[in-house]
């Protein structure tokens, strides 16, 4: 098959059967295309399981604020009480959970995108490479359909069982029942993030950096794990900061 003649579906399932040569030819001359087909699939794949969890998620959110709310009431008159009560109902549906995941996930993709492309732009240049950015974000755009993948596995799961997966990843061993401790454990956050979709994209990442900066083995392979380190220690810095800042009331 002639590279140059690569059409956008043959290229999408190419990144399974001919990672390789896939990348190399979506990244020798980026265009609108090659970003859109990659965006889009990403995009469907985060609408379907917001839109499959958003029932699930509406009641647990309902749940959680009924808990708050409980100590909160003695305190409110009956029509205050029905105010908060009504307010809570709008912000806990189906339909307002459903769109505000949406419009903040499409929005956080983009960032994370973008911030991405940068870390590879900058471990390409140290690899010796003269790599443009926009290279670098359309490698980014491709290695992630693994996890457009984990989104419909996600929401296969919540349809079949109606409710949410408890624990991503890895995270299950170290879980414990408070979820609350959970969500500020460094380790919990780690584990959560580590699957065989994150394995796969690090593996489309390493391949990636070796048709475009034509380095070693061990450089390409220490250049995926350079940027899933960056990556993953940013995702963490709401924890970090959230520990930092309890020890510092602590202290």
């Amino acid at each position: 098959m002639n590279e140059n003649k690569i059409g956008i579906w043959r290229a999408l399932f190419g990144c399974i059967d001919q990672p390789k040569k896939t990348l190399r030819y979506v990244m020798e001359k980026p265009r609108w295309s090659l970003w859109l087909a990659p965006a889009l699939v990403i995009v469907v794949s985060l609408i379907i399981v917001t839109a499959v969890s958003a029932p699930a998620l509406s009641e647990l959110s309902k749940e959680q604020a009924a808990q708050q709310m409980e100590a909160q009431m003695g305190s409110l008159s009956g029509e205050q009480g029905e105010q908060v009560q009504r307010t809570v109902e709008t912000f806990t549906s189906p339909l307002f959970l459903a769109a505000t995941a949406i419009t903040f996930g499409i929005l956080g993709l983009i960032l994370t995108w973008l911030f991405r492309g940068a870390v590879l732009f900058f471990i390409s240049y140290l690899l010796g490479t003269d790599n443009r950015y926009i290279q670098m974000v359309t490698l980014v755009l491709w290695t992630w359909l693994p996890f457009a993948l984990r989104d419909l596995v996600q929401a296969i799961y919540v349809a079949l069982n109606g409710q949410l997966a408890v624990h991503r990843g890895l995270s299950f061993l170290v879980a414990t029942s408070d979820q609350a401790h959970g969500a500020g454990n460094l380790l919990y956050g780690i584990l959560s993030q580590i699957d065989v979709f994150l394995v796969w994209h690090l593996v489309l990442v390493a391949i990636g950096l070796a048709v475009s900066t034509r380095s070693t083995t061990t450089k390409t392979a220490l250049g995926a794990i350079s940027y899933w380190a960056v990556t993953a220690l940013v995702g963490l810095a709401p924890t970090l900061l959230g520990m930092l800042v309890g020890t510092s009331f602590m202290g």
